[in-house]
C-alpha cells in the first residue's frame, strides 16, 4: 500500500498581528458541548463526503469526546469547525472543515484565522499542520497564508 504524500506546514506567529474573525466557540470539554451542536456534527460527519466521493475518514463523533480529554481544542462556527492538538512539541492545526453550503465564501481562512488569534493570545510563537496532496480545496486556502507558512515535505516535530 502506498503512503499518501502530505505537505507540511510550519507557522511563524511572531509577526503575526490577530484578525477579525466570525463569532465562534472554543471547547475544551466535550460536556460543554450543547446536544443540538452534538447533532448537526454528528449530522454533518454522516452526511460528508470528500470532492473525491470518498467517505469521511478524518474522525469520529466518538473521537470528538477522546480529543477533548486528551488535550485538543475544538472551534466551532456557524458552518464549519477545526481542532488544535497540543500534544506536540508547537501546536498542531488538525481538521478544518467546511460544510459544502458554505464553501464559496472565506470561512475556511476564517477558521485558519481563529486558531492563530487564539494560539497568538496564548503565547505561542509557532504551530503546523499538513495537508494530504489529494486535499486541493485545503491547499488553496493553504497557499493564501504566506508570510506566516513555510512547506516542507516532513517535519521532525515530536509527541510531547
Amino acid at each position: 500500500m502506498q503512503k499518501e504524500l502530505k505537505m507540511y506546514y510550519k507557522i511563524d506567529l511572531n509577526n503575526y498581528e490577530p484578525r477579525k474573525v466570525p463569532d465562534y466557540q472554543k471547547f475544551t470539554n466535550y460536556n460543554d458541548i450543547k446536544w443540538e451542536q452534538i447533532e448537526i456534527i454528528s449530522k454533518e460527519l454522516d452526511n460528508f463526503k470528500d470532492s473525491f466521493g470518498k467517505d469521511w475518514q478524518e474522525w469520529k463523533l466518538t473521537d470528538l469526546r477522546d480529543r477533548l480529554q486528551d488535550n485538543w481544542t475544538f472551534y466551532l462556527v456557524d458552518g464549519g469547525w477545526a481542532f488544535i492538538d497540543y500534544n506536540w512539541e508547537i501546536p498542531k492545526l488538525c481538521n478544518r472543515y467546511v460544510f459544502p453550503n458554505n464553501r464559496d465564501g472565506k470561512l475556511g481562512e476564517d477558521l485558519v484565522w481563529i486558531r492563530f488569534n487564539d494560539l497568538k493570545e496564548q503565547g505561542y510563537d509557532y504551530c503546523f499542520g499538513f495537508v494530504d496532496n489529494w486535499n486541493t480545496p485545503a491547499q488553496v486556502v493553504s497557499r493564501k497564508f504566506k508570510g506566516f507558512v513555510e512547506t516542507y515535505e516532513s517535519l521532525d516535530i515530536k509527541k510531547k
